[in-house]
């Protein structure tokens, strides 16, 4: 009936049914990828896309919990040390200070119709060293630019853990974009190793061309799984920096 109807709208009965074999085996012959071997990145990437954060309160999580990791920490602890020393530079005269005390026990007074001796009873004596008026001031400023010094090195240093803690987190964010190309480029020779493959058998292409294209896809495959490592070891080292996991991090 319905080969009849095409008849009748001008279209033969015989060419329908060539379009219908051919359409058929191209279908047939269509390879199924098996994309889920290769999609471990891409789909918890878009497991993570679902709930992530924007980039800005992503970057600014990561510098908050890099500037409390115990490097900037023991750094905070030299400003403290620093200060200490500084309160020791200021109270060190107090340590050249001499103050005696001496009792009279003995009465030695003197007395005659004219004049009377009188001893005192209690000598009170104190001794300043002279080089001290000399030595506190450049001591007391050398102790107050360590401090300065100090507070310096811990601003250098919260500088260089936001350049590296940001640096890291653009680099994984690159080796993500490049793993989605990859991941794309793996997929397409799988596609054509399994339709060389298929030619293969049925004859109409050599072993060569079969080995070089097998090659062609092992290499691919090899570039997407260095892909993956990188990101994973630049994942690890931001959670070093951090102190958490990253995922708590982004979403």
């Amino acid at each position: 009936m319905y080969l009849r109807s095409c008849c009748l709208a001008g279209i033969p009965a015989a060419l329908l049914l060539v379009l219908l074999v051919g359409a058929t085996d191209a279908i047939a012959q269509r390879p199924t990828s098996n994309a889920n071997l290769y999609r471990r990145k891409t789909d918890s990437m878009a497991a993570i896309r679902r709930g992530i954060l924007p980039d800005s309160a992503i970057e600014h999580r990561l510098v908050a919990l890099a500037l409390q990791a115990p490097r900037y920490d023991a750094a905070g602890h030299q400003i403290s040390m620093a200060k200490s020393n500084l309160m020791l530079a200021r109270r060190a005269w107090f340590n050249l200070l001499t103050f005696s005390v001496n009792y009279n026990d003995q009465t030695f007074a003197k007395q005659s119709p004219t004049t009377s001796y009188v001893y005192p009873k209690y000598y009170f004596g104190l001794i300043i060293p002279v080089g001290l008026f000399f030595t506190m001031g450049p001591q007391i400023h050398a102790a107050r630019e360590n401090v300065l010094v100090a507070e310096d090195t811990r601003e250098e240093l919260a500088r260089t853990i936001r350049m590296d803690v940001l640096t890291k987190y653009h680099t994984y964010k690159n080796y993500e974009a490049l793993i989605l190309l990859q991941n794309t480029i793996v997929v397409d020779n799988q596609a054509a190793v399994t339709q060389i493959e298929q030619k293969f058998r049925d004859g109409t292409v050599s072993i060569d061309q079969y080995n070089a294209a097998d090659k062609a896809f092992s290499d691919e495959k090899a570039k997407l799984l260095n892909l993956q490592l990188a990101q994973d070891l630049e994942r690890l080292d931001i959670e070093r920096m951090i102190g958490v996991s990253f995922d708590s991090v982004i979403k």
